[in-house]
């Protein structure tokens, strides 16, 4: 029954990975018994949430998971007399409301060549899923969009609209729309984003700022104080990575980044002022009275110059992004 299986899969054109003496957990959404594992394929093939299987000869129990091996090889298990069976006809996560993905990194992780673009995300499971933007190239893609600011017009700057429910993120088009910290906080907590990443250009200046934090303790205490806890100020030096098209002030003199509350340029991300619940966006970067970045949609500064704002013109673009 197994060869007629992938007998079947190779005259059909369709592709499959398969896997014997293994199973895929923890993704498992429905388990019956099938008399084979033909059958099993065929109940898979015929639900739209299947990605794969596992099926046991031995006990004839068919089980339907929500994801393939691929992305959670953490949860792939050997399991003697399973086998394990991707779904060559599956759809793709985050491209339907009725198939969520948890974040931008789950859909990239599970699908690699997913293209930039909007998803579809439930991060509570909830039931209810969302819309959102998603980065699927720059390094490697998966950045979730939390923030936007695009310039419609070159004199007006609009007041922040605060929103305090993450699923808010879905408004990015807005370009108004800023979620508190506590928010992002919760985010957080369901999607287990790592990293922050920064990216604004104004064409007056020509000026563009492009950062990720790094993906290590030093990238995750900078994650700790914008989201979590502001009390300690982490060194600005080997906390982040320039991304291309960078050529800000800002990203080459990080030793000049902060006031810790002693001095200014000391190293540190943001100010011992500010503490509230919009740091994030609230010159998180700044080279005291010389150069700074901020994401509040009335002030709107990149690498910007304290005493000579640049003038806003058509496209500028800010964008914070979560991964």
């Amino acid at each position: 029954m197994w060869n007629l299986l992938t007998s079947y899969l190779a005259q059909g054109c369709a592709r499959t990975d398969s896997v014997e003496d293994y199973k895929l957990l923890r993704h498992i959404i429905k388990s019956q018994v099938e008399n084979n594992i033909w059958s099993c394929f065929q109940t898979c093939k015929r639900n739209a949430k299947c990605q794969s299987i596992n099926y046991n000869a031995e006990n004839s129990i068919c089980e339907l998971n929500n994801r393939t091996k691929t992305g959670n090889e953490n949860k792939f298990a050997p399991f003697q007399g399973s086998v394990y069976v991707d779904n060559p006809f599956r759809g793709r996560i985050g491209e339907e409301k009725d198939f969520p993905g948890i974040s931008c990194k789950e859909i990239k992780d599970s699908q690699h060549n997913s293209p930039n673009g909007q998803y579809w995300i439930d991060p509570s499971n909830s039931d209810d899923p969302f819309t959102v933007f998603c980065d699927m190239q720059t390094d490697g893609g998966g950045w979730t969009l939390i923030a936007q600011t695009v310039a419609k017009n070159m004199t007006k700057l609009t007041p922040m609209i605060r929103e305090k429910n993450y699923r808010m993120i879905s408004n990015y088009n807005s370009g108004i729309v800023r979620i508190d910290v506590p928010a992002i906080f919760q985010f957080k907590q369901l999607t287990r984003f790592t990293q922050i990443r920064f990216y604004c250009h104004k064409n007056s200046t020509g000026r563009t700022f492009h950062i990720m934090t790094k993906n290590d303790i030093n990238g995750e205490s900078i994650v700790k104080y914008l989201i979590e806890d502001p009390s300690i100020q982490p060194r600005a030096c080997a906390s982040f990575e320039r991304l291309p098209g960078d050529n800000a002030y800002l990203s080459v003199n990080c030793l000049k980044w902060g006031n810790d509350g002693t001095r200014g340029e000391c190293d540190k991300w943001g100010s011992f002022k500010n503490k509230g619940s919009y740091r994030v966006y609230n010159d998180p970067i700044f080279w005291e009275n010389k150069h700074y970045v901020n994401m509040k949609p009335s002030i709107l500064a990149c690498d910007d110059s304290y005493s000579s704002p640049a003038p806003l013109s058509l496209g500028d673009t800010w964008q914070i992004f979560v991964r």
